[in-house]
C-alpha cells in the first residue's frame, strides 16, 4: 500500500471513528422506522404497520378534556384496526426535525408532527416514540403524543 493511500486512510479513521459511523447508521434506521410507520399508516398498509411495530406496542394519547388533558390508551391491535378501517379517511402524519436519543438497543424519537386528513391540516403536536432493536430490527414499542387543533402553523408539504 502506498504511503499516500495509507495516510488518507489514517485521516479518514481519525475524522470518522467507527462508533460515529455506527451511530449515524442507527439514527438513519431509527428515523427510517418511524417514517416507514407513518407511510404505512397513510397507505392503510396493515402488513407495513406490523413490520414496524411489536405485538406489545402501546399508544398513549394525551387529548384535551374538560378538566385538562386526559389519557387515551390503545393497544397496537386497536390502533391497527382504527387506522386501516376502510370506512375512515387515511391519516397522513408528517414529522420534522426528529431528535433521536439512543443507548444500545433502546431509542427515543421526539418530534413535532402535523396530521393531514383528506389533504387538509387536522391537528398537530409532539410525538414521543420509543423503539427497541429486536432481532436486529428497530420496532416501535410505544407512541405517546399531544394534540392541538390550533397554532399548528402553515401546513407542511
Amino acid at each position: 500500500m502506498g504511503t499516500r493511500r495509507l495516510a488518507g486512510l489514517v485521516v479518514l479513521a481519525v475524522l470518522l471513528p467507527a462508533g460515529q459511523a455506527t451511530a449515524q447508521q442507527d439514527r438513519e434506521e431509527i428515523v427510517g422506522t418511524v417514517t416507514g410507520f407513518f407511510a404505512a399508516m397513510k397507505a392503510k398498509d396493515r402488513a407495513g404497520l406490523v413490520r414496524y411495530t411489536d405485538s406489545l406496542t402501546r399508544l398513549t394519547l394525551l387529548r384535551p378534556g374538560p378538566n385538562g388533558s386526559r389519557v387515551l390508551l390503545m393497544t397496537g391491535a386497536q390502533f391497527l384496526a382504527a387506522v386501516t378501517d376502510p370506512s375512515r379517511s387515511a391519516l397522513d402524519e408528517k414529522i420534522r426535525n426528529p431528535v433521536v436519543h439512543q443507548d444500545g438497543d433502546l431509542a427515543m424519537v421526539w418530534t413535532p408532527y402535523q396530521v393531514h386528513i383528506d389533504g387538509k391540516l387536522s391537528h398537530c403536536g409532539t410525538d414521543a416514540i420509543q423503539l427497541g432493536r429486536l432481532g436486529g430490527q428497530w420496532k416501535i414499542l410505544s407512541v405517546s403524543d399531544t394534540v392541538r387543533e390550533s397554532d399548528c402553523g402553515e401546513p407542511w408539504p
